[in-house]
């Protein structure tokens, strides 16, 4: 993953969910290596998390913008 792939300086308000959800589904992804890795359900979990925050995060910024 390149940083550019993660930055929120973006040209367009509706760009930003989409830079979330790639943030997100790369921290799935971390997630379920650690996971394997370790051998452990549990491994890596707090990713999980910050993953659904992530996308959570989109949501609202797409509600956002369909207000306006």
């Amino acid at each position: 993953m390149s940083t550019r792939d993660l930055d929120l300086d973006v040209d367009a308000p509706e760009k930003v969910a989409d830079v979330l959800r790639r943030a997100a589904d790369q921290y799935r992804e971390s997630q379920s290596e650690l996971q394997s890795a370790w051998q452990d359900k549990e491994a890596g979990r707090i990713w999980l998390h910050i993953a659904k925050a992530l996308d959570a995060a989109a949501l609202k910024v797409e509600q956002s913008i369909n207000k306006y």
